[in-house]
């Protein structure tokens, strides 16, 4: 099942953007240039420019690396289609939508609509944006934020309201966020199908899968109880679904039919792999990708988590990279004690990261424990 997830999301390499399917799920982008790290990991001989990629704020209202032809699917699939499945996108403000008794979808749709209409051209901050946008909002869409001492547009509005509004980031713009007007987003059609071609995605690129995988991907609350608007997709793909079991995970999960015909196909995956924090490999039932918990804590944080060391396909550990002059230093800590063989082949690694990061420079790799 490793080998074949490595092999579905273009791990060993593909000639270009519109072979790599893992890009509808999308290459998350936190902190900023993780997606371009994923994409070179994926595009053979690097990756040179791709005019067709587009930078966006999807799923969970988080920036993804997208081919721009995805982009219809995830608008009808991400839709909301009524207060309830608005608030899996909006955090803690949700609760407080639902209270008022406003028209969450057509709060949305206003949103997305004024913030086309007054951007203000070439680039702008978040800040900028926001600021050009709030005043015209209804009360209920700006609560008071006592971080900033002003009134503005809720995060996660402002995060699927640009989705929907053709607004796309500005790649390489770091940790300050730049915007910018991307083309008119057309209608995005029928939701209900979209959401289970999203579904029928992640299950072909991220499986084994459970409900309760699907809702950690796309909400952005800790919940436990699987979500009325999420169940109903979920069950017309059950019938694509087969239950397995497998070493790791916890219980019975569930494999498209089609993996399951083609699982024992897959090439052995590459020697190792450093991923980006939050990579797309990273994706679905933890206990499965890690089955230790405490290993599990340290690839999984709330907040900063580290890229990923993937060695034959298995997670066995994590990294951080930190820059100091002219050297580029990256920390390893292995969950298992690694070959001689297995540690070579990482600290190749470090020259993708370095390429990547576009580091000229020294590159070091240093073993933590």
């Amino acid at each position: 099942m490793l080998a074949h997830r490595v092999a579905a999301q273009g791990l060993h390499g593909v000639a270009s953007v519109g072979e790599l399917d893992v890009l509808t799920l999308g290459l998350q982008d936190s902190p900023p240039g993780s997606a371009g790290l994923g994409l070179r990991q994926r595009i053979a001989h690097g990756a040179p420019d791709q005019p067709d990629l587009v930078l966006a704020m999807t799923v969970r209202g988080s920036p993804h690396l997208h081919r721009r032809a995805d982009l219809p699917l995830l608008r009808a699939a991400l839709r909301p289609g009524d207060n309830e499945m608005l608030r899996a996108f909006l955090g803690g403000y949700g609760d407080e939508l639902i209270a008022s008794g406003a028209d969450g979808p057509a709060l949305l749709e206003t949103v997305a609509r004024r913030l086309r209409e007054v951007f203000p051209g070439g680039t702008v901050t978040k800040g900028e944006l926001s600021g050009a946008v709030s005043p015209s909002l209804p009360e209920v869409a700006r609560p008071w934020c006592p971080g900033c001492g002003t009134a503005h547009v809720a995060e996660g509005l402002f995060r699927l309201g640009t989705l929907y509004a053709g607004i796309e980031l500005e790649p390489g713009g770091g940790r300050r966020q730049r915007f910018r007007l991307g083309p008119p987003p057309a209608d995005p059609g029928d939701g209900d199908a979209a959401l289970v071609e999203l579904l029928r995605s992640y299950a072909l690129l991220a499986g084994p899968v459970t409900l309760g995988d699907l809702l950690v991907w796309l909400d952005t609350r800790s919940v436990t109880a699987p979500p009325a608007w999420l169940k109903p997709a979920f069950d017309v793909l059950g019938d694509e679904l087969v239950p397995v079991r497998v070493a790791g995970a916890d219980g019975t999960v569930f494999a498209h039919a089609e993996t399951v015909a083609t699982v024992s196909g897959a090439p052995d995956p590459p020697p190792a792999l450093l991923l980006p924090a939050r990579d797309a490999l990273v994706l679905g039932h933890r206990s499965f990708l890690v089955p230790e918990r405490s290993a599990a804590k340290a690839v999984w944080r709330a907040v900063g988590s580290p890229g990923v060391v993937v060695v034959a396909g298995e997670v066995s550990g994590v990294w951080r990279a930190r820059q100091s002059g002219r050297t580029l230093r990256l920390t390893v800590d292995a969950h298992r004690d690694l070959t001689a063989g297995e540690r070579a082949a990482v600290e190749r690694q470090a020259g993708v990261v370095a390429q990547a990061r576009g580091h000229s420079g020294r590159t070091e790799v240093v073993w933590d424990g």
